[in-house]
């Protein structure tokens, strides 16, 4: 069977589909990871449908993301720790300039930290414990990047988000180190922050963190990724899904 399940921030993939699985009284796995501060469309494999992983897999995924500029953090998401502040002024015409580069085929790095295994660990483990390791690159496809719009939320609205869905994240993520470390370099921010909104349509593997840090490098402004909402993968979108949390 396939089912296409909404994952809400926070919310584990892994325990979705294997809350999927409970249901259904049978094994389930999932087409793809959603990291824990993303939403949206998870398409969920029970019984024989699991052996067409690979194939179901490489459906377009239709992503709608929102970048906060003037703050990088470690993990390219508001679950990091910050890297980077600036006030610089955010030129809307250079961005939509800049992201011609990005469509097509890539060459992009993982963020340190994903699910991604290395020696028997994953990037996200081997980061907190402060391993040094050279992230793998893969090659995806952009098909289509667009910018949508701008708009700007003061720092107690961007706060009060920050505590909101930090603490809606399952597991260990240094949850308690991240509210304590944004709640000193929200002080730095300037008081409207501006958030710009985007959607593209990606290759199986794409990251959308890696394609916001990659996007803030090319126009030397810190940034990081401040929503995503994977909105279709293949022919399902988050109104075909069923929701289990």
């Amino acid at each position: 069977m396939i089912i296409p399940v909404y994952k809400p921030i926070g919310a584990s993939t892994h325990l979705l589909a294997k809350k999927a699985g409970d249901i259904y009284q049978t094994k389930a796995t999932h087409t793809g990871t959603l990291d824990p501060m993303a939403s949206g469309v998870v398409v969920v494999l029970t019984a024989e449908d699991r052996f067409e992983k690979s194939e179901l897999a490489d459906w377009k995924k239709i992503y709608e993301f929102e970048i906060l500029w003037g703050v990088a953090t470690d993990s390219h998401d508001l679950l990091g720790l910050t890297t980077q502040t600036s006030q610089a002024q955010i030129n809307l015409k250079k961005i939509k300039e800049v992201l011609p580069k990005f469509i097509g085929n890539i060459n992009q790095q993982l963020p340190q930290f994903s699910a991604k295994r290395i020696d028997g660990q994953s990037y996200f483990d081997k980061a907190k414990q402060q391993i040094k390791f050279t992230p793998k690159s893969e090659k995806v496809q952009i098909h289509y990047l667009e910018l949508l719009n701008s708009y700007t939320i003061n720092r107690l609205e961007f706060q009060n988000k920050i505590e909101k869905n930090v603490s809606l994240v399952q597991g260990d993520f240094r949850q308690k180190e991240i509210l304590e470390n944004w709640g000193q370099a929200i002080r730095q921010l300037p008081e409207e922050l501006i958030i710009t909104k985007l959607i593209t349509t990606t290759s199986k593997k794409t990251y959308i963190r890696a394609l916001v840090r990659d996007i803030s490098r090319q126009l030397q402004i810190p940034a990081t990724t401040y929503s995503i909402a994977r909105t279709k993968n293949g022919s399902y979108s988050i109104k075909d899904c069923v929701c289990l949390i």
